[in-house]
């Protein structure tokens, strides 16, 4: 490699490590996905400062930086409005599975009733021209649920 009078040289290490590590959902999200378990309920956190309700919930209000805590939140509608869309028609390998996802399939963005923030999720509907924003939206819940965010199946035109 050819230098320039007055270039430094690059200093390079390759180094190849393992880093394994645990991650905590907070005490917000634990709740969050409890209630979706336990009750088919979404929850959001509302600021007891400005009144914001956020979906899903926070632990810090996004508008005036107040703490939230598992006391601040409430129950949203399952039921909503379709605030924007997209139909993904090519394959990629699902996280949640490890399995390649079928595909089309749809996925909008929903603020819910009560809420002043919006939510991305599954839709089911794979035609993009019977999708229209501000399309009325509700959630379908799994039967036997696990308690994370799949619980949710998908939103559904309404």
């Amino acid at each position: 490699m050819s230098r320039k009078k007055g270039q430094e040289k690059i200093f390079e290490i390759k180094w190849k490590t393992d880093l394994p590590y645990r991650y905590s959902i907070g005490k917000l999200a634990v709740k969050f996905f409890e209630e979706l378990k336990e009750n088919k309920k979404i929850m959001g956190s509302k600021c007891s400062k400005c009144g914001k309700v956020h979906s899903p919930p926070r632990a810090v209000c996004a508008e005036c930086f107040i703490e939230m805590t598992v006391k601040d939140m409430v129950e949203l509608s399952p039921r909503g409005t379709l605030e924007g869309f997209t139909v993904v028609n090519y394959p990629f390998t699902d996280p949640n599975t490890g399995g390649m996802r079928p595909f089309p399939y749809g996925y909008g963005l929903f603020r819910l009733e009560g809420a002043d923030t919006s939510m991305m999720y599954f839709i089911n509907e794979t035609d993009y021209t019977k999708l229209k924003i501000g399309q009325r939206v509700e959630a379908v819940f799994k039967e036997e649920r696990e308690g994370n965010i799949r619980d949710i199946l998908y939103f559904k035109t309404i």
